[in-house]
């Protein structure tokens, strides 16, 4: 009969202090405050709207659903519009596109026109899965907005805007 290998209860683990960590001059860089709510806002998206359904389909990043929702608004448009709208370049627009076309949620075809260039749109699950998730897109956004006045809305959204078109992004048309 073999023998048991007793178990041996580990003592308690004594908290970890926690240093204040010295941001030295981050925490007054545009950059860096850009950054930390990136980070902020995608997390959220990740909890929000990438479980359940989202969480099945692969793990929806905040980059696929925007693809999602230009590839509906924009039915039968090429790569390089779409790289564009979602101010990503070709090679790294590609990858996601593959993923996006092996879960069944695009479709892609080779235009008439010229060989070389895709049409995208979605596909009927695409659709249905885009159906799905905006109520829980909408949850997110009012996550992102729960902080501020109607007024710091208006102003954040003028002055991100402004931002991006001062640094060259195609991205807002």
């Amino acid at each position: 009969m073999p023998m048991k290998k007793a178990q041996v209860a580990e003592p308690p683990r004594k908290e970890a202090k926690i240093r204040k960590l010295d941001r030295g001059p981050l925490p007054d860089l545009y950059g860096y405050n850009l950054r930390i709510a990136q980070v902020a806002v995608f997390g959220n998206f990740i909890k929000v709207v990438g479980s359940g359904l989202a969480g099945r389909m692969g793990g929806l990043t905040p980059g696929r659903f925007s693809l999602l929702v230009l590839l509906r608004a924009n039915p039968g448009i090429n790569q390089t519009d779409l790289s564009r709208g979602v101010g990503v370049d070709k090679s790294t627009l590609t990858p996601a596109l593959d993923q996006l076309e092996k879960k069944g949620l695009i479709l892609r075809q080779r235009t008439a026109a010229d060989r070389r260039t895709y049409s995208l749109s979605l596909s009927p699950a695409g659709e249905q899965l885009l159906s799905e998730l905006m109520n829980k897109v909408e949850q997110h956004e009012r996550n992102i907005i729960a902080g501020l006045t109607p007024s710091e809305r208006v102003t954040l959204t003028r002055l991100l805007k402004k931002m991006a078109r001062s640094l060259g992004s195609e991205a807002l048309g």
